[in-house]
């Protein structure tokens, strides 16, 4: 983190991660209640959570007291490893970069995006829970077919 500015307050207010400084998102805390191991669970969860989406930093969660890392969720976080095949892009129904690229090179195209949104619609998912980010998927996963399109299709032509 840099050094404070004269005439700021050096304390963190739990709006920026105190291991990469980077503002962090907020986010309902029974995303923690739902995504924290049992022994994280008992430190207890914040009542104004944030998450940390740096790939390189190793904090997940936190606010001006409490900080939790990738080892205290029970999923693996796809904000911190989006280039992992075997790491979901959406929680809900399971897609991974991996699910998405036998999709394209079966089927020419990616409609993993469609299908979500189409089940959003719905009212199926439930991103508030599953997803570590406590938000919707479907940016993430436009993302990830586009760089995965990028990368595959060229390849097979």
């Amino acid at each position: 983190m840099s050094s404070c500015c004269p005439g700021s307050s050096c304390e963190n207010d739990g709006q920026v991660c105190p291991r990469c400084g980077e503002k962090g998102v907020s986010l309902d805390p029974i995303t923690l209640k739902a995504l924290l191991t049992s022994e994280a669970l008992r430190r207890g969860v914040p009542q104004n959570p944030r998450f940390c989406a740096t790939a390189t930093c190793p904090v997940v969660y936190f606010d001006a007291d409490i900080i939790f890392t990738e080892s205290e969720i029970v999923v693996a976080v796809h904000a911190k490893h989006p280039d992992v095949d075997s790491v979901p892009v959406c929680y809900c129904f399971e897609y991974t970069p991996a699910s998405i690229r036998v999709e394209i090179n079966r089927c020419g195209k990616a409609t993993a995006f469609a299908t979500i949104t189409a089940e959003v619609k719905a009212g199926h998912c439930a991103c508030e829970v599953r997803n570590p980010k406590g938000d919707c998927c479907l940016g993430d996963v436009f993302k990830t077919e586009q760089r995965l399109m990028s990368e595959l299709v060229p390849a097979a032509r």
